[in-house]
């Protein structure tokens, strides 16, 4: 099995090795920096989840050009991890997507990681900064997104970023995994 990551981010990539590896010890996870389709900030659910699944789209194709005729048997997967934010109510939420795309097409996603933006973080968003650069900003610490996050400095480092994205990655993952379950219900009402 080797998947496909559309991404150089540790932390994406790593989040996929913990969400895969205990079914798949031997997996290889592959990053690859593709493009989003999107804005630099997705600022909706719909956007975001566009991004997860056109970046799961972008490495599977980046991979396929990269695999060997001796790993041209194996299972290969895309997947697309892609952080982003959405109004509720007069609140800013933070919402993460992650998609896998299979050799066939099939597009299997996930949500999660939904908490409120704290208004210092939210106003800067909302005027047209990133999330990453922005509290990287706040806070003095150079390329955030590539390491605990805003997620990591709001819960004080109590909450791991490839942890809370690998739970995301394994949900859409596992949809994948069992993506055959309904036809085991019907040879299981046959019987």
């Amino acid at each position: 099995m080797t998947i496909f990551v559309g991404s150089s981010n540790p932390v994406k990539i790593n989040a996929v090795i913990i969400a895969a590896s205990e079914t798949w010890p031997d997996v290889a996870v592959r990053g690859f920096e593709v493009k989003s389709g999107i804005s630099e900030q997705p600022m909706t659910d719909e956007e975001t989840r566009q991004g997860a699944e056109n970046r799961a789209r972008a490495a599977l194709d980046q991979g396929e050009q990269h695999v060997s005729l001796f790993d041209a048997s194996e299972t290969h997967l895309g997947m697309g991890l892609e952080g982003g934010v959405f109004r509720f109510g007069d609140e800013l939420w933070s919402t993460v997507w992650v998609a896998v795309v299979d050799d066939t097409g099939a597009v299997y996603t996930a949500n999660g990681a939904r908490f409120r933006v704290p208004d210092v973080i939210a106003k800067p968003i909302l005027a047209g900064g990133e999330m990453g650069p922005v509290v990287s900003k706040l806070f003095g610490i150079p390329d955030i997104k590539k390491k605990n996050g805003a997620i990591g400095v709001i819960t004080n480092n109590f909450v791991d970023r490839a942890e809370e994205y690998s739970a995301i990655a394994k949900m859409a993952l596992g949809l994948w995994y069992g993506k055959d379950w309904v036809q085991q219900l019907s040879v299981d009402s046959t019987t």
